[in-house]
């Protein structure tokens, strides 16, 4: 969800270089990038240890929500996200969100959005959830998303968007086809269309995505 369909990366940026400010360091985006799809006990650890911070955790976390409480109610939709939601809900094509976020945070970032995230219905996986062991790259939560979706879906059934490159690993991990939509805000990479990936198409937008390619049904322009 933070990056695919809600435009939350450029909030954390923003939290986070407001927390490193009085230690004299700025976010690097080779750390992000290695945050990116992670839970947030595991992202927090990778960022306090890049950067040495004298911090603990539950200090570093602390901080955190403060600030995400109140900049994640101002997250807006990436481009192409609420159309494509709309668009295969209309349809009557089965949707869920499988997101690291836990519930808590979840219902912040979206709460000026309610009325499309229920087009979900109860779909919703969060990275607290009980059924999610592990944390990305491993598959657990596209699996408990996929038996809350339909129980009688298989892996092979499913198709994942993914922005992180740990998300499209877990995708794999779970067997499951996958779209690497790539924010070139948040890439090291020259914008090529030769960048290895292991997801079954890569593209930079939502808005990009033709739903045809897949045997669903078009958009009505």
């Amino acid at each position: 969800m933070d990056g695919l369909l809600l435009d939350t990366e450029t909030i954390y940026s923003a939290v986070t270089n407001k927390i490193l400010e009085p230690y004299g360091k700025t976010f690097p985006l080779e750390t992000k990038l290695k945050m990116m799809g992670r839970d947030v006990r595991t992202a927090t650890d990778i960022l306090l240890k890049d950067l040495a911070l004298p911090l603990t955790f539950e200090e570093y976390d602390n901080k955190a929500t403060e600030l995400k409480e109140v900049f994640f109610r101002e997250a807006q939709f990436m481009p192409g996200a609420e159309r494509l939601i709309r668009h295969l809900a209309s349809n009557s094509i089965p949707i869920a969100v499988a997101t690291s976020s836990a519930k808590a945070m979840f219902l912040i970032k979206t709460d000026k959005h309610r009325a499309v995230f229920e087009l979900f219905d109860s779909n919703i996986t969060c990275g607290d959830d009980p059924e999610v062991k592990r944390s990305k790259p491993s598959p657990d939560i596209f699996l408990a998303a996929m038996r809350r979706l339909d129980s009688e879906l298989r892996p092979e059934d499913c198709l994942v968007f993914e922005d992180a490159s740990n998300g499209i690993e877990a995708a794999n991990n779970a067997q499951m086809s996958s779209i690497w939509v790539h924010d070139m805000r948040f890439s090291l990479d020259p914008p090529s269309e030769t960048i290895a990936h292991d997801a079954i198409e890569r593209i930079a937008s939502l808005e990009d995505f033709a739903p045809e390619k897949y045997g669903l049904p078009p958009f009505k322009e």
